[in-house]
């Protein structure tokens, strides 16, 4: 008995050392960025309904988005590539939405990102981590992964259920919805702390091709819906701006 208690004595303290050294180097280096997401002016809610341009109200019970392929530009010029960054953010989970970069966190002037998976990942076989097939985030080898998904209830969404679902997808030629976002950096910030990134809901239905509920509660292949929707959400970030 007193033997397995030296063991243990022994054991402990090593993992305790490995769990907080880990939470220490995850929260005070690289560059932090936060995903705030908002509907319009106000901050967004499960538990809230919304307007969208067409004057259709909604209420949001998932959200998800792939935001990968990185690139950091400084106010010195330089600029920092960060290959095979793969980020899930999923709008019900908080944790998913603060992310950190392995580069520096000062001077920051631009912060460029990919909206979606890049056509090698599509076509690269079996992927692992927030790219793995069983995260929901996949349909075959053929349509590839869903780059971005959005599920509500509206009355005006003929489906069961009044529900309403967007599984936006597509990578190949004529059914490409990744979409590069590019967010200058304008004001000061603290380097401890992220850069808040805004993305507003309302943009998947308000934008250059307004999209109906009712004419439109689901999408769930690659096609011209499929852009169109996605050429309406690639304007939902912005960098939050503080006085």
């Amino acid at each position: 008995m007193r033997r397995w208690l030296i063991i243990i004595a022994l054991i402990v303290p090593t993992a305790l050392y490995s769990v907080n050294r880990y939470k220490t180097v995850n929260a005070t280096q690289g560059l932090g960025l936060n995903f705030i997401p908002v509907v319009g002016d106000k901050m967004f809610s499960f538990d809230s309904s919304y307007i969208n341009q067409t004057g259709e109200t909604f209420t949001i019970t998932k959200c998800l988005f792939y935001v990968s392929n990185f690139s950091i530009t400084y106010k010195t010029g330089k600029r920092i590539r960060i290959p095979n960054s793969y980020f899930l953010i999923d709008l019900s989970d908080p944790l998913s939405c603060l992310i950190r970069l392995p580069v520096p966190a000062n001077d920051v002037s631009a912060i460029d990102f990919l909206l979606g998976v890049d056509s090698a990942k599509n076509t690269g076989g079996i992927q692992r981590g927030v790219l793995d097939p069983a995260r929901g985030m996949f349909w075959t080898w053929n349509t590839g992964y869903v780059m971005a998904k959005m599920e509500g209830v509206s009355s005006v969404a003929n489906m069961p259920g009044h529900k309403f679902s967007y599984h936006i997808g597509g990578y190949s030629k004529g059914q490409q919805v990744t979409k590069s976002i590019s967010l200058p950096v304008t004001s000061k910030f603290n380097d401890e702390k992220p850069i808040d990134i805004t993305a507003d809901l309302l943009r998947w239905f308000n934008g250059p091709l307004p999209i109906s509920i009712a004419a439109h509660p689901s999408c769930h292949s690659p096609g011209q819906l499929a852009r169109q929707i996605s050429g309406n959400y690639q304007y939902m970030f912005g960098i939050k701006q503080y006085p």
